[in-house]
């Protein structure tokens, strides 16, 4: 129980980190807005430079939650203790609540989270039956069209709209765990994803870039090279922690580490990029060192694609989309374990039957149920001197 406890403490984003955000923040513009291709720009975009490359380093990188009692108007989904309480009968509910009775009460719901053999929900959920939780019953979320209308490879979903208009928004990851306090918070202020998510962008492990080539123009373009990748440099930062323009990056393909190369074009001020499989790294439980020794894991978008609206600055805000394969989305409690259940109080078990029920693509060919479920992150990247892999080396002759 230690071990998984301090796993918590540095692999899950915890509540030391959301007590420092919550610190009078309020939710930036780019979450609340990514990029629209159909909102018009409001100030001429600069020219590209010469011979069109552009790189960028990502500085913020977290799921796009909609705030607004609306989303969730039964509140959040219940933390493990008060998913227990919720099984008991009224009567047995008041007495346990009671003061006296707290240490009982305590007893009781870390066994809930406990199987036979030692299982637990959060390394072992699929040895655990649990109900489908608080979801998310708003109309609106950010992300993209994945399945432009077809449904040859898709199962039945009910479809956002952004709240700019746009239709047939798929993100059924937003729908399944949008009602989290992890991804939610409280009260308007962001959950701990967003300023942990943050810490592992600064620290190298995650570090993202994208290197643009053939740029002729950010308003229109019909052909660009797009690379998405990461990098182990770390961003330099200034005294408030935004990461500092201008600075200078190496692309990694060695592992742990990813490199993307996609098509793309601009329209209207809007890169976009055609589907492929995106793929990036993730590290969770990692030391005080921060130097990518901790559970590895990745980021897998199938189908994958980035929208990524220029901005008057040099910078770029916007969304990639994709469809995740259902596990990928709690892997980090459930790596997390027991410790991720009785100190976050998290149910690994009931985030995967939820996740199940809302999944609606990479559909098995044999059992015609869906193995992944539609997703979105919100992006935003400053500008940066980004260095590629060296081409490969050749003998002289």
């Amino acid at each position: 129980m230690e071990n998984s406890a301090r796993f918590v403490r540095l692999g899950l984003f915890g509540s030391a980190v959301a007590a420092v955000f919550a610190l009078g923040a309020v939710a930036p513009t780019w979450l609340r807005a990514p990029a629209d291709a159909a909102a018009p720009r409001p100030q001429p975009l600069p020219a590209p430079p010469p011979g069109g490359v552009l790189g960028f380093v990502v500085d913020s990188f977290v799921q796009p939650v909609i705030q607004g009692k609306d989303a969730c108007p039964q509140g959040t989904a219940l933390k493990l203790r008060d998913a227990y309480l919720a099984t008991l009968p009224a009567e047995e509910r008041a007495q346990l609540e009671r003061k006296e009775n707290e240490a009982q009460l305590t007893q009781r719901w870390h066994a809930y989270a406990f199987g036979p053999n030692n299982t637990n929900v959060c390394s072992q959920p699929d040895m655990f039956e649990r109900p489908v939780m608080r979801t998310v019953q708003s109309k609106k979320a950010w992300g993209l069209d994945l399945d432009e209308g077809k449904t040859e490879d898709t199962c039945a979903h009910e479809s956002f709209a952004t709240p700019t208009g746009e239709q047939g928004i798929d993100n059924q990851e937003y729908r399944a765990m949008g009602c989290t306090l992890e991804w939610r918070g409280v009260d308007g202020i962001a959950g701990d994803n967003q300023s942990g998510m943050k810490q592992f962008m600064a620290s190298g492990e995650w570090t993202q870039v994208i290197l643009l080539r053939g740029v002729d123009s950010l308003q229109n373009d019909d052909e660009v090279e797009v690379i998405y990748a990461n990098t182990p440099d770390r961003p330099l930062a200034d005294s408030k922690g935004q990461f500092l323009r201008g600075t200078t990056f190496t692309i990694s393909d060695k592992a742990p580490r990813n490199r993307n190369v996609l098509r793309g074009r601009i329209k209207n001020g809007v890169l976009t990029t055609d589907p492929a499989d995106i793929v990036l790294t993730q590290t969770w439980g990692q030391g005080g060192a921060r130097d990518i020794r901790g559970n590895r894991t990745k980021w897998h978008y199938a189908k994958g694609r980035l929208r990524l609206a220029f901005q008057p600055d040099g910078s770029l805000r916007g969304v990639m989309g994709g469809y995740r394969p259902i596990f990928d989305v709690i892997v980090s409690p459930a790596i997390g374990g027991a410790g991720s259940a009785v100190v976050a109080g998290i149910d690994c078990a009931q985030n995967l039957a939820t996740l199940r029920h809302y999944a609606d693509g990479l559909k098995n060919p044999k059992t015609g149920k869906c193995e992944g479920v539609s997703a979105a992150q919100a992006i935003t990247a400053i500008p940066a001197f980004v260095n590629d892999v060296p081409a490969p080396r050749t003998a002289a002759r």
